[in-house]
């Protein structure tokens, strides 16, 4: 082959493969530019968006109510009123939200009142001796006061398997002052008008005083929400000491056993 034949060769290729790369370069060109145009995501519509939100809320919502959670479904349902203000979910919500509230406020009140009461059940010749006890409110000593300075007050129901069924004061750091007489005491259920209660000092000295009808006490305590009973304290002088019993409950007490 002659050196022009193999100039002119040379020559050939070089073209044929800047022409193949200027088409392939043409062709990525192409095939790239239909993407950068491709049409936008359709938008999402921020009712529609809201409504979906605000509907599965109102499920949760509902859930609460009919089980009685009164506490967490007005809390829910308040937050789907106050966000999703325009919603069907919103306008469904308002025409329960007001008996739900007043509901919850009454279980949170019922709940305070229960926590209250304290019970304990322990073992004793014959059986067992069940105890409902519950301080007066507000304490007779301020919070903070420990020690031999620490006066309290607790109203207690007993059901023992020899003594059976008792209700009585007993003081802590204090003691009762019945030089003018302890057989009765004044009691008012509800703020009505104090009535007497006959009440027995016990003879071997401990600082209470029993109320004798002692199934009249607890039938009252038990349909009312507070009681208070006027006494005399040695230190103290006259107090009226009241005790929130709205949240007694006689299931943790299961019968008073007859006196012997």
């Amino acid at each position: 082959m002659s050196m022009w034949k193999s100039l002119l060769l040379v020559s050939v290729v070089a073209l044929f493969a800047a022409c193949s790369g200027s088409n392939s370069g043409q062709g990525s060109n192409a095939s790239a530019k239909p993407a950068a145009n491709a049409a936008p995501a359709e938008a999402v519509d921020p009712k529609a968006a809201a409504e979906a939100k605000a509907s599965k809320d109102f499920q949760l919502y509902e859930q609460m109510r009919i089980k009685e959670s009164y506490d967490l479904a007005a809390q829910l349902g308040g937050d789907i009123v106050k966000t999703y203000p325009d919603t069907a979910a919103a306008a469904k919500v308002k025409e329960t939200l007001d008996d739900v509230r007043t509901k919850a406020k009454a279980q949170a009140e019922s709940n305070r009142l229960a926590k209250l009461w304290a019970y304990t059940a322990v073992p004793e010749k014959g059986g067992m001796q069940y105890a409902a006890s519950i301080e007066s409110t507000p304490p007779l000593t301020p919070p903070g006061v420990t020690g031999k300075d620490a006066v309290h007050v607790h109203l207690i129901i007993r059901q023992h398997p020899a003594w059976g069924q008792n209700v009585y004061l007993m003081l802590d750091n204090e003691k009762f002052d019945c030089r003018s007489g302890c057989p009765t005491l004044p009691v008012s259920f509800d703020g009505e008008a104090a009535k007497p209660m006959k009440a027995t000092i016990p003879p071997t000295g401990e600082p209470a005083l029993f109320i004798d009808d002692d199934r009249t006490f607890i039938q009252r305590a038990l349909r009312t929400k507070k009681v208070a009973i006027d006494v005399v304290l040695k230190s103290g002088g006259k107090k009226t000491l009241v005790f929130e019993t709205g949240g007694l409950d006689m299931s943790h007490l299961p019968g008073a056993t007859k006196k012997k």
